[in-house]
């Protein structure tokens, strides 16, 4: 078992693969993790568009952004 905590240390593909290689067997994972965040990404935001008014919650960010602080 084996673990750590630094935020985006595994982002990096080459770094993960040749990490987690050193720890299995196998060579290569297949995960690219860019490409899975921004899917992951892409995703919610369609569902998000789908359940919500997306205008309406940008007009109150900005509105709020124009305001200023409390």
């Amino acid at each position: 078992v084996m673990g750590c905590y630094v935020h985006g240390l595994f982002a990096a593909d080459g770094f993960r693969q040749a990490f987690l290689g050193r720890l299995r067997a196998r060579q290569h994972s297949g995960l690219h993790y860019e490409q899975t965040v921004e899917a992951a990404l892409d995703s919610l935001a369609l569902h998000l568009a789908g359940c919500l008014d997306v205008g309406a919650v940008l007009e109150i960010a900005r509105a709020g952004a124009l305001s200023g602080p409390g």
